[in-house]
């Protein structure tokens, strides 16, 4: 497995697309944190702008996760690589892991960085502010690794479905619209944590999303707090919805390429 792994990761240095999607991802960043900065005014503070950015990144994260995944898992597909090393007596545990593993440890690094790096600037330039306190933010920042695993092993399993990472960019998009759009559609009607274990885009939008505010006074103002707190139950939530989640797309994910025909 270490040799695929590190394969993978000499791969990821030497390719183009690599440096092109966080170029874009950080395209779409800086154009948001633009608008937002623009529509707070001087009420501007580094939690009021992570507050108000969360639903970009309930959609940013999806999108990067797939990204990265396909191009390392399906990728090799295209161009038969998997097959020479199969063909060279690599075990396909080896082989479908590996991937896996080099997949979800680019999606943590890359997640963290758009995660924290605009944290930290925003603290510098603007103070921290009130709307959120900094633990409430830690917890949802950490918690979002449970949804992330889950998407990664979601997007492994596509790519060994459809063996084209192309295929994957398409149908993703696809399903990642259609899937906040029924989830939308369905809290609308009635609220249920049973959505998060079925779908991926919603926990991710239950641990990043506030959606209780109300008015605290602070330094002569009034500032919107953020009232729904993370508590552990819903970190428990979100583990449990993960890592069923993760295992079940995992376990598919292998057993279609276990025993599909690479020839």
């Amino acid at each position: 497995m270490y040799n695929v792994m590190k394969a993978q990761i000499y791969q990821l240095k030497r390719s183009k697309s690599t440096y092109l999607i966080i170029f874009i991802a950080l395209i779409f960043l800086i154009m948001g944190i633009v608008l937002e900065l623009g529509s707070q005014g001087d009420d501007a503070s580094a939690s009021t702008m992570l507050t108000a950015m969360a639903e970009s990144y309930v959609l940013f994260i999806p999108m990067i996760t797939m990204a990265y995944t396909a191009s390392i898992c399906g990728g090799d597909l295209n161009d038969k690589t998997i097959n020479y090393e199969l063909l060279t007596g690599t075990d396909r545990r080896c082989v479908f892991f590996g991937r896996v593993l080099v997949s979800l440890t680019v999606n943590i690094i890359v997640t963290a960085l758009l995660l924290v790096v605009p944290a930290l600037i925003f603290t510098a330039f603007l103070g921290w502010g009130h709307t959120m306190s900094p633990e409430d933010a830690i917890m949802r920042c950490a918690a979002t690794l449970f949804p992330l695993i889950r998407l990664t092993a979601f997007y492994a399993m596509l790519s060994f479905l459809i063996k084209s990472s192309v295929g994957v960019y398409a149908i993703g998009y696809i399903l990642t619209f259609l899937e906040m759009v029924l989830m939308v559609f369905i809290e609308e009607l009635f609220s249920t944590k049973a959505l998060m274990y079925i779908m991926s885009v919603d926990l991710l939008d239950r641990i990043l999303i506030p959606q209780n505010f109300r008015y605290g006074f602070f330094e002569e103002q009034d500032v919107m707090v953020v009232k729904d707190v993370m508590e552990t139950s819903a970190v428990l939530h979100a583990a449990a919805a993960g890592i069923i989640g993760t295992a079940v797309f995992l376990f598919i994910g292998y057993k279609l390429f276990s025993k599909s025909d690479l020839d």
